[in-house]
């Protein structure tokens, strides 16, 4: 089962939400967690982390109909999305809005808005590719892509143990790591001119050594 956190301002909407899910194909691969927006980003930000889901769909108006909470939210979900992406690069994220235009203006990546109205439309549960289908589709290629990336990461540590990694294996190494710590929290990501090559640490002690000898010889011959 994945775990969609959907997130919206209206307990009607997560009826409809719920609904939709009922009657799609996807209904047995997906478990949903609805909530409310918090009144701070932040603190939505690390509920979110707390919660852990595989997948979030968020309203874009988060702060427009206020029957069933009383505070401001100053945020929307376009704002929302961008922050969480800047800690899990590449998560799957969607934004649902009836304003789609003001939506994909506001947001860098116009292939995660879709129109609200998908869920009140019966027949596109029925279509052969639905929105719920793209959203499974994205959680399984974000879980492949992390996973070879630790499979890779995994066998090129491995070789190095062994003492057979090249400048070239050891420069994927780095480039690994720094593709899993961005998926995971980009917060925490050491810029990658940081990380230091074994393979180069070796051979600066190893030219060093030869440094030496060659000054030890110049000694003895008189030089």
């Amino acid at each position: 089962m994945y775990k969609v956190l959907f997130i919206d301002e209206e307990q009607e909407t997560f009826d409809y939400f719920n609904d939709y899910v009922d009657h799609s194909s996807t209904k047995d691969v997906i478990e949903v967690i609805t909530q409310y927006p918090l009144e701070d980003l932040d603190d939505m930000i690390q509920f979110i982390l707390k919660t852990n889901p595989d997948a979030i769909i968020t309203d874009f108006m988060l702060n427009d109909i206020k029957e069933d909470i009383k505070y401001n939210v100053p945020y929307n979900g376009v704002e929302l999305m961008e922050k969480f992406l800047q800690i899990r690069e590449a998560f799957p994220f969607f934004v649902l809005t009836s304003f789609d235009d003001l939506a994909v203006n506001e947001s860098d990546d116009v292939n995660k808005i879709y129109i609200k109205n998908l869920l009140h439309n019966k027949e596109e549960t029925k279509a052969k590719a639905t929105f719920l289908d793209r959203v499974v589709c994205q959680i399984v290629n974000y879980k492949s892509k992390i996973d070879n990336y630790e499979n890779e990461l995994l066998r090129l540590i491995e070789l190095r143990k062994e003492g057979n990694a090249s400048i070239d294996i050891e420069k994927r190494i780095i480039e690994l790591d720094d593709l899993l710590e961005k998926a995971i929290d980009r917060r925490s990501v050491i810029p990658i001119e940081f990380k230091e090559l074994s393979n180069f640490k070796s051979l600066e002690q190893m030219l060093s050594k030869v440094d030496e000898l060659i000054n030890k010889v110049d000694k003895e011959n008189g030089k």
